[in-house]
């Protein structure tokens, strides 16, 4: 699977430097899920779940020093629809 989607080496645990409260694996798991429904195409749900990954939305999600994974799940579709933070 790492091969096939391309996946790169890198350090994805983002918990141990958080300074507040971080929400569970559901909580985000709900939040990508509502981000697919919206975003990807009908059969198209694991493809639109990779370019979420691997796209700047997912770095900034996991950031849980800010407040961008609490903000409004509209917000952030139309953040990573726009290819960066709106203001």
């Amino acid at each position: 699977m790492i091969d096939y989607y391309r996946i790169k080496e890198g350090d994805f645990y983002t918990i141990s430097n958080c300074h507040y409260s971080v929400p569970s694996y559901l909580d985000i798991g709900k939040l990508y899920s509502i981000m697919i429904e919206d975003c990807a195409e009908s059969g198209d749900e694991v493809k639109e779940l990779m370019k979420i990954f691997c796209s700047f939305i997912s770095d900034a999600i996991s950031n849980f020093n800010s407040d961008l994974y609490y903000q409004n799940p509209d917000y952030l579709e139309w953040f990573y629809r726009e290819g960066k933070l709106l203001e």
